[in-house]
């Protein structure tokens, strides 16, 4: 924690007059509040992006990106059917950037629905969803508010679902974007109460031949989607005739990458941006076979996966699980949700137990890396993981 109880003239890098860094007097005098950035509006189109310009008040600790509204599939259906990137991965990236420090977030929908579930251990249990040619009640990673797709009031689109009749389907769901890594202190959280903040948010949305594949004489439109932006601030209190903020010293960051470099047998899978000065909290992948609108995630089996752990350095090795199917349990345990089972997550978590303890010092960790052990070769196979860290942000006094 950086100069606390004293006045400082910047934070985050930005202009902060009669600013005082006082945990304990933000705390009680704080207020939360929950307010539309984005109101309700058409989605740019596939392919395109969004751009958002977020309000400048207050600290920022997270947002809530709704879609909303439907999907349109005529002609004649035979033949269509969704991918795996539906629905969370409509949203293909969503950026957040501020005072200077450029893509804070750029993760894919699907990566940031599956960090919500292993961070805040949202439960998905008994909430029924298609996928593929089953119906799942665990490991959905869908919140029960959530709509994938429904006709008449049946849910009935989904990843990897054959689209079975034409009509009108309803579609509504929400994804956090963590800006702060944790609620409660409020780590990582924006500074935005100054004219000088920077402040964007890019929706940027999947294209449609990555999305689904159109029966001979089918048709769809996604016109009738809308996307709307709501933000987590916390007012900034006076006391004693100062600002008070809480400890803003650090950035957080979540970022997607995709690695197509995999081979039967073991995969070494650099994590890419890692440096000194940040503390790698979590790292959440997968494995797709296929590529394209016909990628399918590996679930996290013994039969898929072989040995799964991270390494850094020579050849040091501090965790190891021996098969998927190890790790798939150890996640569920450790999360309350399947991340592994039809979505196929393997979680390496520095952070829900104490992550003063836990959390990975990049500087003293060179060379770092993903093992994954694949036991049989996929078609095509590629990587996509996600890293979460917090990294020290400009103070000055």
């Amino acid at each position: 924690m950086t100069g606390v109880g004293q006045p400082i003239s910047t934070l985050q890098g930005v202009v902060a007059q009669n600013v005082v860094i006082n945990p304990q007097a933000f705390y009680p005098a704080t207020r939360r509040m929950q307010y539309p950035m984005k109101s309700s509006a058409p989605i740019m189109g596939l392919g395109a992006v969004d751009p958002v310009t977020l309000k400048q008040t207050g600290i920022i600790a997270a947002l809530d990106v709704r879609i909303s509204g439907s999907v349109v599939f005529g002609g004649t259906i035979a033949g269509t059917s969704l991918s795996w990137r539906w629905p969370y991965g409509l949203l293909k990236a969503v950026k957040v950037s501020a005072n200077g420090q450029a893509n804070l977030v750029n993760a894919s929908g699907l990566h940031l629905k599956a960090l919500q579930m292993a961070q805040t251990h949202v439960n998905d249990r008994g909430i029924s969803r298609k996928i593929g040619a089953a119906t799942i009640q665990s490991g959905t990673l869908s919140m029960s508010s959530d709509d994938w797709g429904s006709l008449a009031g049946v849910t009935t689109l989904g990843p990897g679902v054959t689209v079975a009749a034409t009509g009108t389907y309803t579609v509504d769901f929400v994804v956090r974007v963590p800006v702060a890594f944790d609620q409660r202190t409020l780590l990582g959280a924006i500074f935005a109460q100054t004219a000088q903040t920077n402040l964007t948010l890019d929706i940027e949305y999947e294209t449609q031949a990555n999305l689904l594949t159109l029966g001979g004489a089918a048709t769809v439109t996604f016109a009738g989607l809308n996307a709307e932006v709501s933000g987590v601030v916390y007012t900034i209190p006076q006391v004693g005739g100062s600002f008070v903020v809480p400890d803003l010293s650090a950035f957080h960051q979540v970022i997607s990458t995709r690695n197509p470099a995999l081979a039967q047998g073991d995969n070494e899978v650099p994590l890419t941006g890692t440096g000194i000065g940040r503390q790698l909290m979590r790292v959440l992948y997968q494995v797709y076979s296929g590529a394209g609108v016909a990628a399918v995630p590996y679930a996290m089996t013994s039969t898929n996966y072989g040995q799964q752990a991270w390494r850094y350095g020579g050849n040091d090795t501090p965790e190891a699980y021996r098969t998927g199917s190890n790790m798939r349990a150890f996640n569920e345990d450790q999360t309350g949700v399947d991340l592994g089972g039809q979505w196929g997550f393997g979680l390496h978590d520095f952070a829900s137990e104490w992550a003063l303890r836990d959390s990975v010092d990049e500087g003293s960790t060179s060379d770092l890396r993903l093992l994954v052990n694949l036991v049989n070769s996929p078609t095509s196979p590629s990587c996509e993981y996600m890293q979460q860290t917090v990294f020290a942000a400009p103070v000055g006094a």
